[in-house]
């Protein structure tokens, strides 16, 4: 969403495109975030877009690029020309470049990688080098590192000189001769020292580090634990290789966040934002779950036919399916969700399944004894009103209540307990989805329903 300002100047900036009025155009771009100008042109036809996108300063085109989509940078990557598009792919920090270069076509990729300088084909390379998933892909080499022995004064230096290249300078690491990590000092520390302090006497020997292999949730929840804006990274042998930011976490957090909400939404996730899925994508990743779980309900139809005979004796029972199985569902998807966020956020583990139990075991009970109850009352109330008839009402309310009850109770034990499982074997819990829980709740429901039906109403309606 536009701010306030962009959302002004927005009509001008498509005048002053339109017209061609070039410095007046650059003027008012820089006036803007760089997510606004982003945002702005992403709006305008792709011609239209590259015009804009060539007046503004090089330092400021890469920021801004690197807030487009990835449809948009390849979009516009092909609209700039091979020369100028090289131009902007170098000026990206490490990491942007890599996800680029990630989503755009191998062979132009590859061709991107070969026009690169040596130094930025190396970086680059090292960094794609990692697993896609791991904190290396989200790593940059450009921060600041100093050495202990240095002074205060030194090292000042050293981070004026160097600093304005850096992705930050909030914190400044330690290495040692051989370019392991020992410490990381935050820039007030360095600040507020004597100069002719050195920088071992600021040190506390204490830091907190990522590992390049490390899968990169892992770095979404060391970030928030410890409230840092940027952490660093290094590798097996302990050497320093890059750091990770606050701006980068925060979109793989929200990558991750989207992933859950659309597998628990019984989906494979999406690869590209829903506006820029194509229609074979949606298919492919909508239509293999529907179709596993309209497999799946199969199983309600084996339930209805073995107890049919049943059902033809007291149509009535049939009247209270559906209350029957959104009880089940209902409960079961409230508590799979529950579980997949906690698991996410390391609230709990596979250890704790068994106090899992306990508590969604009491709470069921708790709560299906409430619905319960309305359960008995519809029967009596729907019999009383003529629209379900029956001459052993108090013996089917009897039924209903006590299948809610326990259909309740399992429901929060299936939809606490498999997300816990999942996790336990490597899975990914959010594939516990809602409609998987519903589904199984169904079958499940269902059996609980008519086998209950028949203890109580045996010899009367059945």
């Amino acid at each position: 969403m536009l701010s306030p300002t962009a959302q002004l100047i927005e009509p001008a900036i498509r005048e002053l495109v339109a017209t061609r009025a070039f410095r007046e155009l650059r003027d008012a771009l820089e006036k803007l975030e760089h997510a606004d100008v982003a945002e702005i042109l992403e709006a305008l036809d792709l011609p239209d877009a590259a015009v804009a996108f060539r007046v503004l300063p090089r330092d400021e085109a890469s920021e801004v690029f690197a807030n487009f989509s990835a449809e948009e940078q390849e979009n516009l990557i092909g609209e700039l020309g091979a020369e100028r598009a090289q131009r902007v792919i170098e000026s990206l920090d490490p990491d942007d470049r890599a996800r680029l270069l990630e989503e755009l076509p191998v062979e132009v990729a590859d061709r991107i990688i070969r026009s690169l300088s040596p130094a930025d084909r190396r970086v680059t390379q090292a960094i794609l080098g990692y697993d896609e998933e791991s904190v290396g892909r989200l790593m940059t080499p450009d921060y600041v590192r100093v050495r202990p022995e240095w002074s205060v004064g030194h090292a000042l230096e050293h981070i004026r000189r160097y600093g304005k290249d850096a992705e930050t300078v909030h914190w400044v690491y330690v290495i040692d001769e051989g370019k392991r990590l020992i410490d990381d000092i935050h820039i007030r520390q360095i600040l507020l020292a004597d100069p002719s302090q050195t920088i071992e006497s600021l040190m506390d020997n204490e830091f907190i580090a990522l590992d390049a292999a490390q899968d990169r949730e892992q770095a979404v929840r060391v970030m928030a634990r410890y409230d840092r804006t940027a952490l660093p990274v290094v590798d097996g042998r302990g050497l320093l290789v890059g750091i990770v930011t606050a701006d980068d976490i925060a979109d793989v957090a929200e990558e991750e966040f989207t992933e859950d909400i659309h597998k628990l939404g019984g989906m494979e996730a999406l690869d590209s934002p829903y506006m820029s899925a194509g229609f074979g994508e949606m298919i492919k990743k909508r239509g293999g779950w529907l179709a596993g779980l309209f497999l799946l309900q199969l199983a309600t139809i084996g339930v209805m036919t073995v107890f049919e005979e049943h059902l033809n004796k007291a149509v009535v029972l049939a009247l209270f399916v559906p209350l029957i199985i959104s009880s089940g569902g209902n409960t079961g998807t409230q508590a799979a969700s529950l579980l997949v966020r906690a698991l996410a956020l390391e609230e709990v583990s596979f250890k704790d399944c068994w106090r899992v139990a306990r508590k969604e075991l009491l709470t069921g009970l708790v709560l299906g004894s409430v619905l319960g109850g309305l359960g008995l009352l519809t029967v009596l109330t729907l019999n009383m009103a003529g629209l379900a008839e029956t001459e052993h009402a108090l013996r089917l309310a009897f039924v209903v209540g006590t299948a809610v009850v326990g259909i309740v109770i399992w429901g929060t034990l299936i939809g606490s307990l498999l997300p816990l499982l999942l996790h336990r074997i490597g899975a990914d819990p959010a594939t516990s989805s809602s409609p998987l829980v519903a589904t199984l709740m169904d079958v499940s429901g269902l059996t609980i329903y008519f086998v209950v039906a028949l203890v109580v109403l045996r010899g009367t309606l059945l």
